[in-house]
């Protein structure tokens, strides 16, 4: 007799509720064991498709494709074959197809395709495609393809082929080809083929190919073959082809071919090619061809085997093919030629050539100075404030007031 009251009433459990949300629930209070499509439910849940479910805490099993859960919030537990979904997870998040949320994604998440929230992902986040926030990123995520953040990503993100932040990107972000943020990227960041950064660029930053920010870069900055930044770069810079930097150039800079700053180029200089810095070139600079600074000022230390060019150079500047400039002070030195309208110091070249005023030593086959207050060494000398007899000499010519 009891058994035969037991079922029917066990039957109005199952069928009782809104349509969509029927279950059998085992428990008082809204606590212990549902069975069913239960609205709100606190302990363990098994289901075998969520529908307009409201609140759950606990444990949440989904063993199908989820419907529409505009208001779900999951708290605790939730695992699914296909995956779960809620407008906001909290806790931990498994399926084996994707784990989405509508508002909000906080805590543990791991999807075999995708990780996704329109809101925010705050927590750890693994998928075997994509991680996608709408929202802030902010954590551990890890995808086998991408990740992308419609705001600002922070923390550790890697992914296999790139990682996207329409914000700012902080923390190690790290990509098998792109890293982009459209925004200040910080921390240390590297790519296989790019890393980008629509604003400034700060930290340690590695790309196979290039590195480029709308705005400053500073830090470590290597890029397989060319580093750019639209603003200033500076610390330790590296590239396999090219440094370019619209702004000023500064610390130690490393280029295979060329190191060209419009704002100068302050600090240590090596290129293979060419040091161009248009507002001057301070400190140390050393290139295969050229080091040139025509509206301003090379100082320091300067090595070049070809073309040393000036608006004016003070220190020690030495150039294989010539060393020209308005102004020239300190040791001079080049393989061919010396040419300037102003010189004082020591100056050694075949060929040097002051169209004004000389004041120091000229050591060279032929010396050739307008003014001279000081001393030519060479098989021919000109000094042209000597007088008439005494302006062409050869081995030695001097004059001083």
């Amino acid at each position: 007799m009891r058994i035969g009251i037991m079922l029917p009433a066990l039957a109005g459990l199952v069928l009782a509720g809104p349509a969509g949300a029927q279950s059998l629930d085992l428990g008082a209070g809204g606590f212990g064991l549902s069975i069913g499509n239960s609205a709100r439910w606190a302990g363990l849940r098994i289901n075998w498709r969520d529908r307009g479910v409201e609140a759950v805490h606990g444990l949440n099993v989904t063993l199908w494709r989820p419907a529409a859960n505009p208001d779900f919030d999951m708290n605790g537990v939730a695992l699914g074959l296909f995956g779960p979904d809620a407008a906001r997870i909290r806790g931990l998040a498994l399926g084996l197809g994707g784990v989405t949320s509508g508002a909000s994604l906080d805590g543990v998440a791991v999807a075999g395709l995708g990780v996704v929230s329109d809101g925010r992902i705050t927590g750890l986040a693994v998928a075997g495609l994509g991680v996608v926030s709408r929202g802030d990123l902010v954590g551990v995520s890890f995808a086998g393809l991408g990740i992308v953040s419609n705001r600002d990503m922070t923390g550790v993100n890697v992914a296999g082929l790139g990682t996207v932040s329409q914000g700012s990107m902080t923390g190690i972000n790290l990509a098998g080809l792109g890293l982009v943020a459209e925004r200040d990227l910080t921390g240390i960041n590297a790519a296989g083929l790019g890393t980008v950064a629509q604003g400034n660029m700060v930290g340690l930053n590695v790309a196979g190919l290039g590195l480029v920010a709308s705005g400053d870069m500073f830090g470590l900055n290597v890029g397989g073959l060319g580093t750019v930044a639209q603003g200033d770069m500076g610390w330790l810079n590296v590239a396999g082809l090219g440094l370019v930097a619209d702004g000023r150039l500064r610390g130690l800079s490393v280029s295979g071919l060329a190191a060209v700053a419009s704002g100068g180029i302050e600090g240590v200089a090596i290129a293979g090619l060419a040091i161009v810095g248009s507002r001057g070139v301070r400190g140390i600079a050393a290139a295969g061809l050229g080091v040139v600074a025509e509206n301003d000022a090379v100082e320091g230390l300067a090595l070049t085997l070809g073309k040393l060019d000036a608006g004016e150079g003070r220190g020690i500047l030495v150039g294989g093919y010539r060393v020209k400039a308005d102004e020239l002070q300190g040791l001079i030195a080049s393989a061919i030629m010396m040419r300037t309208s102003g010189f004082t110091g020591i100056a050694i070249a075949p060929y040097t050539e002051v169209r004004d005023v000389q004041r120091g030593l000229s050591i060279g086959l032929f010396n050739r100075a307008e003014t001279l207050y000081g001393v030519q060494l060479g098989l021919l000398n000109y000094a042209g404030n000597n007088p008439d007899g005494l302006r062409w000499l050869p081995v030695l010519n001097l004059h001083f007031d």
